[in-house]
């Protein structure tokens, strides 16, 4: 460079996260002074171009530099550091380093918790939680994938225990978990507009503002009683829905209700729907009318039942569901170039099963819809923001302490990923993932896991970081 920027002193905090490039540009300052924090192990960004041979060749790269070996750590109890050396050690050790205990007191001994199956596990730390004198902030929940946290997410929130999710989307803010619930809202609450629109939506060519109008149109045929309008109304005209309009407008109703009922002629709806006054509504398409008929169906199938999860079955095997499920598995599996990703759809439609199972296995306990409903939707907004036990990835906790640590799922293939290690990961990332998530714990440390998953009809064997670790005896199985 003509006119090269001299810098007398260059810090680089986090030095381990740092790419092939970004090491590039340190070394190309050439500052008088250069100055980097890093640990390596905790080096966990792979994934996203970090390259830890930047920190492991540093003194090779710059002769005669000062390495300082910070060993005393003021944050974890002697029982909690002594497990994560344990494991850490099994690592290529480039700097050598074996924390020291910086602080005093009354320790406990890191619990090992052991379930048949996997949501025995998370229903079992909520109850725990659940009975617990310390504050919900000061208590994480830490997992290696975020599938984790939607079966430890609503189990609180079944619970009524406040939590906040980092690095991944709510479960019941997932559309087909909303859909689902919105679909049982309208059955307790048959006034809740927002619910039906948040429904109709999902029909094409049907937005909000005609969705709204639907919503009026039914009210009005059940005489205020929506489900009595979808199901046997008792006005068949139709509402003014914008009586400021055109007052004139009133003189063309008969023959715009009769084009429109016409335009449906050739579809096979059924006598009921085919006489339903809904279709007189001029702006009703063939989609919609379609998806009508759907929910028509669905309405007149739960109409008598009483049970949450006999009518949660039937709202998860009903057509118009199954339509919402490919619609959604479909974008989602798309592809900058506009193709489909079929390995990708695979795997969304199997993750929206789960979401489906997962909310049926929390509606058994029940046997009225309505408190089913309050306990999943009403207050859901207050149990996820503010102060509540935090729902974190390994990555999302980085940097962050906490009183009590529950690391969860620690079963071979799913801690460590041994999916993400088959596609250029590695088994030393993945305890290194491990010794993140251990030391986030300051006072109590709980390592869990399950022996099977009923929904997917899997059995687990242990993460071999718990035989590293000393909690299970002998060698860990070959995988």
């Amino acid at each position: 460079a003509e006119n090269p920027i001299i810098f007398e002193e260059v810090l680089v905090d986090e030095y381990q996260d740092t790419n092939t490039l970004q090491s590039s540009l340190i070394d190309a300052l050439k500052p008088r002074s250069l100055f980097c924090v890093g640990d390596y192990d905790q080096s966990i960004y792979a994934f996203n171009g970090a390259n830890i041979e930047n920190i492991g060749t540093f003194p090779d790269r710059y002769p005669g530099a000062s390495v300082f070996t910070l060993k005393i750590n003021y944050r974890s109890t002697a029982p909690i550091l002594s497990l994560a050396n344990r494991v850490i050690e099994r690592n290529e050790r480039i700097y050598p380093k074996k924390l020291e205990v910086g602080r005093k007191g009354k320790s406990h001994p890191p619990r090992l918790l052991m379930y048949n199956e996997l949501f025995d596990q998370y229903q079992a730390i909520s109850h725990a939680i659940k009975t617990t004198h310390l504050p919900n902030d000061q208590i994480a929940i830490i997992f290696r994938n975020n599938a984790s946290a939607d079966g430890i997410e609503a189990s609180l929130r079944e619970l009524g225990i406040p939590c906040k999710r980092k690095g991944g989307t709510s479960f019941f803010e997932a559309k087909e978990v909303k859909f689902l619930l919105d679909l049982l809202v309208l059955l307790v609450n048959p006034k809740d507009m927002m619910a039906f629109i948040h429904v109709f939506d999902y029909a094409k060519g049907t937005g909000s503002a005609l969705a709204k109008d639907f919503f009026h149109c039914l009210t009005h045929f059940g005489e205020g009683d929506l489900v009595s309008g979808v199901l046997s109304p008792t006005l068949f005209n139709l509402p003014k829905l914008n009586p400021k309009k055109n007052i004139q407008l009133g003189l063309f109703d008969d023959d715009l209700e009769i084009g429109s009922i016409s335009r449906f002629a050739s579809l096979d709806l059924g006598e009921e729907i085919r006489a339903h006054p809904l279709l007189k509504h001029p702006r009703l398409s063939t989609e919609g009318v379609l998806f009508f008929r759907e929910y028509w169906l669905f309405v007149r199938s739960v109409k008598q039942s009483k049970n949450p999860s006999t009518i949660l079955q039937k709202a998860i095997e009903s057509k118009f569901y199954q339509d919402i499920v490919e619609k959604l598995s479909t974008q989602r599996a798309q592809l900058k170039s506009g193709e489909i990703d079929e390995e990708k759809k695979k795997l969304s439609r199997e993750r929206i099963s789960r979401k489906a199972r997962l909310l049926l296995d929390l509606s058994k306990p029940y046997k009225e819809l309505r408190r089913f409903v309050n306990a999943m939707v009403l207050g859901g907004n207050e149990l996820s923001e503010g102060e509540g036990v935090n729902l974190l990835t390994v990555h999302a906790s980085k940097g962050l302490e906490f009183s009590e640590v529950y690391v969860v799922d620690l079963m071979d293939g799913r801690f460590p990923n041994r999916k993400l290690m088959s596609k250029g990961g590695s088994i030393e990332e993945e305890r290194r993932l491990f010794y993140v998530a251990v030391t986030r714990a300051k006072d109590k440390l709980h390592l869990s896991l399950a022996k099977t998953d009923r929904v997917k009809k899997l059995d687990f064997i242990p993460s071999p970081f718990l035989y590293e670790a000393g909690l299970l005896k002998g060698e860990a199985p070959a995988s």
